[in-house]
C-alpha cells in the first residue's frame, strides 16, 4: 500500500462508513483488514480519537475498553464531498507555508533594518567629520576676509 497522509486515512475510514447501511458500526477490526491494512491498531485508534474529537459529529465513534466502532453521521457525506480532513490538512499546510514565508521575510526586512541603521550609523559620522572640517574652512575664510579687509583698509591710509 503506499503511503497515505493523516487526512487521506481520515477520509478513507469515513468513506467506507458510508459504504455501509446507515445504522451499520464498522469495528476497529474491520477498518484493519478492509481499509488500512498495513496500519497498526494504534494509529487506527489515534484516528478515530480524531474524528470523535473532531468540532462537527462527522461520525459516530464509540470507545470502550472492550470495543472500538465507527458508524457514519447525517454530516459524513456532505463533508467528504467539501473535501474532507485531506482538504483541511492541505488548507493547514498551506497556511503553515504562508506562516513560514511570512516570517521568512519579516526575518530578512529585520536584516535589512540592521544593516540600514549601521550604514546610517556611518553616514553620521561622516557627515559629523565633514560638518567639523567646513566649520574650520569657515572660519578660516572668515580670518582671510578679515585680514583681507584689513589690508585694504590699511592700504587705503
Amino acid at each position: 500500500m503506499k503511503t497515505i497522509s493523516k487526512g487521506e486515512a481520515l477520509d478513507l475510514i469515513l468513506q467506507y462508513c458510508l459504504e455501509k447501511t446507515e445504522k451499520e458500526y464498522v469495528s476497529l477490526n474491520e477498518l484493519q483488514t478492509e481499509v488500512l491494512t498495513d496500519v497498526n491498531e494504534d494509529i487506527i485508534i489515534m484516528l478515530l480519537e480524531r474524528i470523535k474529537n473532531s468540532h462537527d459529529k462527522i461520525a459516530e465513534v464509540i470507545m470502550s475498553e472492550h470495543t472500538t466502532v465507527i458508524r457514519a453521521s447525517g454530516l459524513t457525506e456532505r463533508y467528504l464531498e467539501q473535501g474532507g480532513f485531506t482538504a483541511s490538512e492541505k488548507r493547514e499546510q498551506a497556511e503553515l507555508e504562508q506562516e513560514k514565508k511570512h516570517k521568512d521575510l519579516e526575518f530578512k526586512l529585520a536584516e535589512s533594518n540592521i544593516r540600514a541603521n549601521e550604514l546610517n550609523e556611518k553616514i553620521a559620522k561622516r557627515n559629523k567629520r565633514e560638518t567639523i572640517i567646513n566649520i574650520i574652512l569657515g572660519l578660516i575664510n572668515i580670518g582671510i576676509l578679515i585680514w583681507q579687509s584689513l589690508l585694504i583698509v590699511k592700504s587705503s591710509e
